[in-house]
């Protein structure tokens, strides 16, 4: 198979993109449509180029305008067309190499499909679901039965990413939280705040107070609100509670449930995760780590071998 030269120069310029055609090349279908690009001897035209770029299209411009919306519909244009020619190649290779779906194996895997997909299983072509179908019998021909991962590559992942499994750290805490009387401003309930902080500095047990001043549920319970973790706090807490050794008191802290005085009485550190929990996780995430790898490299030997032009402006 001829190989071509795809010249990229001047893509993000919007300049066209055109390959001298090549002797031989006979497309597979007749064209009535505007052509995107080529791909062997099959064409993407510009109207299945624009349908699989609508609901994209549409997002971009509900968040986007302007000059932005311009530069990222361009990206959103390439990339869609990008998966579009690996979605030709990887079927002509399936092709190629035999694989099929037989009607009886589609009629299962639609039926399966309406099971946990309803709607998915009854909104799309037959043709796209056969598809699919055989994408995924590609990808295990020629990538994951190539794979495994090895009892030491999980140990090892285990070992040297400690971090990423440590149960975070959880710290027991009391609070009073006062909120805005009737006429009262932020700097008053922030003035109230102060005035308790420092009746704690001279001495005042922080359980009483919370009790006669704070607002919070807790309060009946002298403000424990027991352990939590830092992704359980509002932001200005976590971070409060961050700088804070066991004993200590925080100054007031601002947040849209009203001014805060915390209190941490302990820290329980994070725990590694044991490692029989998580084996099984690590060695998922490693086998669609290397499936992700393995794959991308096989796309792109088939892009090498390809006859591929470009011509969406």
């Amino acid at each position: 198979m001829r190989k071509a030269v795809v010249s990229f120069l001047g893509y993000f310029l919007g300049v066209l993109w055109l390959l001298v055609w090549p002797a031989g090349v006979v497309l597979a279908q007749p064209i009535n449509d505007g052509i995107a690009a080529i791909v062997n001897n099959e064409v993407i035209t510009l109207s299945e180029l624009e349908t699989e770029l609508r609901d994209e299209t549409i997002r971009l411009r509900a968040r986007y305008n302007g000059k932005e919306l311009e530069q990222r519909l361009m990206h959103k244009e390439f990339d869609v067309l990008n998966r579009i020619i690996e979605r030709k190649l990887q079927l002509q290779e399936a092709k190629a190499k035999g694989i099929r779906v037989t009607e009886e194996e589609l009629d299962q895997a639609i039926e399966e499909l309406r099971q946990s997909q309803p709607v998915v299983a009854d909104s799309t072509p037959r043709s796209r679901l056969r598809e699919e179908l055989v994408l995924r019998r590609m990808l295990d021909f020629e990538v994951r039965r190539r794979l495994m991962v090895s009892p030491e590559e999980v140990r090892s992942y285990y070992t040297k990413s400690q971090a990423e499994f440590t149960a975070p750290a959880e710290y027991h805490l009391r609070q009073i939280l006062l909120k805005p009387g009737l006429g009262e401003s932020s700097a008053d309930v922030l003035e109230r705040a102060q005035s308790l902080v420092q009746q704690l500095k001279e001495g005042a047990v922080f359980s009483d107070l919370a009790k006669n001043h704070s607002e919070g549920t807790e309060s009946i319970l002298g403000g424990d609100l027991g352990f939590m973790r830092k992704e359980e706090l509002l932001g200005p807490l976590a971070r409060a509670v961050g700088d804070m050794v066991a004993g200590e008191v925080s100054a007031p802290v601002e947040t849209e449930l009203g001014v805060h005085i915390l209190m941490l009485e302990e820290t329980k550190p994070g725990e590694p995760l044991p490692f029989e929990d998580v084996k099984e996780a690590i060695k998922n995430n490693l086998f669609q780590r290397k499936t992700r790898d393995v794959r991308q490299e096989w796309l792109s030997n088939l892009k090498d071998k390809a006859y591929i032009e470009i011509r969406f402006k």
